[in-house]
């Protein structure tokens, strides 16, 4: 007795063909799907800080004296450990900052929180609207990152506004002894 023969192939290079279609558009579909998600989370998933901020107790290093920021938006820049810290006086009191003889000062790591790179304390609106993307309401300056243009807004605690990063920046616990600021701990 002998077997059958295999049956051969029927699918023809002209039926194989007719599918061909549905990869490239599977790729294209897939590509925009997460392009979209990617879009909406950038623009519109920001997560807002928190109003009640939680700090690491550290160190306490002095960051300067009240006169230090005598003009509104003034800022001075330290080091709290291993992060880069920047000290900004702002228009109103802010989530984890604090208010001595009525001015308010808060205090934001310098690192961005995409890749951390170093941000830059932006004075310009112009250049911050320019290369930032971000025109703050009242022009007021901004924290910039130069690596991937995102902006972080001090008026908003430290807000991620524009640009790829998503999360605010991580905020430096300040506390005053008389008219000389300390900062004494790190959100996280």
């Amino acid at each position: 007795m002998t077997e059958p023969l295999a049956k051969p192939l029927t699918t023809t290079r002209r039926k194989l063909l007719e599918y061909w279609w549905v990869a490239p558009v599977a790729a294209v579909g897939g590509f925009f799907t997460w392009f979209g998600l990617r879009s909406y989370r950038i623009l519109l998933g920001k997560p807002i800080p928190s109003s009640q901020p939680t700090f690491k107790a550290g160190v306490r290093v002095a960051v300067g004296t009240l006169e230090a920021f005598p003009k509104l938006w003034d800022a001075r820049t330290f080091d709290y450990g291993d992060v880069q810290a920047i000290v900004v006086r702002v228009k109103a009191p802010q989530p984890g900052g604090i208010t001595v003889d009525g001015t308010h000062l808060i205090g934001l790591s310098r690192g961005c929180t995409h890749l951390k790179c170093t941000c830059e304390y932006i004075r310009s609106p112009e250049i911050a609207s320019m290369a930032y993307k971000y025109r703050p309401e009242f022009d007021h300056p901004v924290l910039g990152c130069a690596c991937h243009f995102s902006a972080f807004d001090p008026e908003l605690a430290g807000k991620s506004v524009s640009g790829p990063a998503l999360d605010p920046l991580p905020r430096i616990k300040l506390e005053a002894r008389g008219d000389q600021i300390f900062a004494v701990g790190l959100e996280g």
